[in-house]
């Protein structure tokens, strides 16, 4: 079969799709697809088909300025505030650690990009080290260039934590008292998984919330639209209540023995005084024990902060390749130098595992 590129999922039949995709990753399933899709109409989506193989991706504008603050050459942050990127992104930029791809043949990325290039116009093509990696030549790809990332952060849940006082007891004390605290100063919040038609009700004040957390990434792409989490019940989505209002919010979803933390927000005038922060790091590590998880797999912000909960981090990477020539001459240097910002590792364990 040769390939096929959609840029409107409504062109093509969902058997079309999911008769040959892994069912155990919901992520690249057509009905998540749909509604990102539709809650999503200011990117531009491709759907790609490849023989027996299915990958999303999509492109989407950046300012430019974003890339010095993983650099640094500072100076030039006013100049580049001016340009407007067009990022092509090889999976879904808001599940950065889940594969927005179902690969069950012999696939030529190489060809795949190619193909890509020839229908869309994008200044710079992001694949994420997991696809670039997947079983393949990467000498077929050239002039791609290699980009340390934020670190995934994560923590292992042993079998020993049958609930969470017991992961609280294998915490150094400095630790364990840090959450005792919080969970103390957190008292007044009522925490309660919402019903559908709550994230409906609530909807304007949970995207409210998400966007707190976003605007202070050093990196930002496109806005993920809350509705999608409304027109699913892929994840599990928590509210953090003082009386009726809402002061944050958690969400929580599975794939294979992992729970996976995304989605928070929170509104910062009260992080402080209720500890909120902290209260939903509590209860997600609670809810995989209780799940019976093998790990929690957190985003890729405040990583220093998770680390004092036992969270350690995986070196990520993406291939970045600029198809423009003025591009390519003005940014490579940019992104040859690229690196996350440094930051401390705590080791909060009694011993390490």
């Amino acid at each position: 079969m040769s390939i096929k590129i959609y840029n409107n999922i409504k062109d093509f039949a969902e058997d079309k799709w999911d008769n040959v995709i892994n069912h155990s990753n919901f992520y690249i399933s057509y009905n998540f697809l749909n509604s990102y899709f539709k809650n999503h109409k200011y990117i531009q989506h491709l759907f790609v088909f490849n023989n027996n193989n299915r990958f999303y991706g999509h492109v989407f504008n950046v300012n430019a300025s974003q890339l010095i603050n993983f650099s640094n050459y500072r100076f030039g942050k006013y100049i580049l505030s001016f340009i407007r990127l067009r990022f092509f992104y090889f999976t879904n930029s808001f599940l950065t650690n889940l594969p927005a791809f179902s690969i069950n043949s012999d696939f030529k990325l190489a060809k795949i990009i190619h193909k890509i290039k020839s229908e869309i116009k994008t200044d710079f093509i992001v694949i994420p080290d997991f696809l670039f990696n997947h079983k393949q030549n990467n000498s077929e790809i050239n002039n791609f260039i290699k980009v340390e990332v934020e670190e995934e952060m994560s923590l292992k849940i042993l079998s020993s934590w049958i609930d969470f006082d017991s992961y609280k007891l294998s915490l150094k004390t400095k630790y364990r008292k840090r959450i005792n605290n919080s969970i103390k100063k957190s008292a007044d919040i009522n925490v309660r998984l919402l019903s559908s038609e709550e994230i409906v009700n609530y909807n304007h004040r949970i995207q409210e919330l998400f966007n707190n957390v976003t605007k202070k990434a050093n990196f930002t792409g496109p806005v993920f639209n809350i509705n999608t989490i409304k027109d699913n019940s892929f994840l599990n989505l928590y509210g953090y209540f003082l009386n009726d209002k809402l002061l944050a919010f958690s969400s929580e979803f599975f794939y294979l023995n992992s729970l996976y933390s995304y989605f928070v927000g929170i509104d910062y005038e009260y992080n402080v005084k209720y500890s909120l922060y902290e209260r939903i790091l509590c209860d997600t590590i609670k809810n995989a024990i209780l799940s019976q998880k093998n790990s929690v797999i957190f985003g890729r912000t405040a990583n220093e902060f998770k680390s004092n909960f036992g969270a350690v981090p995986k070196k990520s990477f993406i291939y970045i390749y600029a198809d423009n020539f003025l591009f390519k001459l003005v940014f490579n240097s940019i992104l040859k130098n690229l690196k996350p910002k440094k930051w401390i590792q705590r080791f909060p364990f009694k011993s390490e595992f």
